[in-house]
């Protein structure tokens, strides 16, 4: 019970809320549960493709090259994996879905304190995660709560706000973040594309268009 009341810190005693958070633990977390949030045609596709960590025939440095994605298993996999990366300096990561390359997702992302900027590149079609992590990440010791999303954001990552409370409907905003954890950062304007960063998603985004008119 230490992860219930490490997350939100909320009274042990009360069925309804242990019953609450232990549901978002099973988001956050339970892999099998995530595939039972998928429609069945797409769960279907993913059980059967190959479990591994990272794909024997890749090329490239892996996460960072659509040649070597990284495995989840389907979107909240891809939310799951992200959400718990944590860059050698200790700092966690938003991103957003820009598009595909075929069935590779990519991905921009920045550090919480905006000072690094990544592409990443993931393969939902698989029956879990990868336990892996590209160079220079590891897996946060904390609670794994989203910090993602896997659509486009056009204001990234300015409008976290407005995407997360978009996730109501779908059942998984109460599996992300607190704002606290990014609304200083977001007030202050942190988040400066560095123009190394912005060439190289330039040309992500010209390759994602030629993926699309194909």
């Amino acid at each position: 019970m230490g992860f219930l009341s490490n997350l939100f810190g909320g009274n042990k005693e009360d069925k309804a809320l242990r019953d609450a958070l232990g549901m978002i633990h099973r988001i956050i977390d339970d892999e099998k549960y995530q595939l039972e949030l998928l429609n069945p045609v797409m769960k279907e596709v993913i059980l059967s493709a190959p479990a591994y960590d990272k794909d024997p025939n890749g090329t490239g440095p892996f996460g960072f090259i659509e040649t070597n994605p990284i495995p989840v298993n389907g979107p909240i996999g891809q939310l799951a994996y992200l959400s718990k990366l944590e860059t050698q300096s200790g700092q966690r990561i938003l991103f957003h879905r820009l598009g595909a390359m075929g069935t590779v997702d990519v991905f921009e992302a920045v550090s919480f304190n905006g000072r690094e900027w990544f592409i990443m590149f993931a393969d939902l079609y698989h029956p879990r995660r990868s336990r892996l992590t590209p160079d220079g990440f590891h897996f946060t010791k904390e609670v794994g709560q989203f910090s993602g999303f896997t659509n486009f954001c056009e204001d990234f990552p300015y409008d976290f706000v407005e995407k997360k409370a978009s996730m109501r409907d779908s059942g998984l905003s109460m599996a992300y973040i607190a704002i606290g954890k990014v609304s200083d950062q977001i007030q202050n304007r942190v988040f400066t594309r560095p123009l190394a960063h912005k060439a190289k998603l330039e040309l992500v985004k010209s390759r994602l268009s030629s993926f699309q008119t194909q």
